[in-house]
């Protein structure tokens, strides 16, 4: 019986292969799961909202933000 090595290659492929076809591994699920509350296992179906500190962030940069622009370009002194 021989040794069939595998090149990189392939492995690669294999690898990505394997990613693709569980459900509960990638970079996008993990970002979900960081951003966004847990899933209600009883409803499925039901969206999910994004968490209350990632909300007040956020919104408080947009609202610095806003102040910003307003501040440095209103036309006066």
């Amino acid at each position: 019986m021989a040794i069939e090595y595998q090149t990189v290659p392939q492995i690669y492929g294999r690898l990505q292969l394997m990613i693709r076809q569980r459900g509960d591994t990638g970079f996008r699920r993990a970002v979900a799961d960081a951003t966004l509350q847990p899933r209600n296992p009883f409803e499925p179906a039901t969206k999910r909202r994004p968490k209350i500190g990632l909300a007040l962030t956020i919104g408080l940069l947009l609202t610095l933000t806003g102040i910003f622009v307003f501040f440095s370009f209103r036309g006066g002194r």
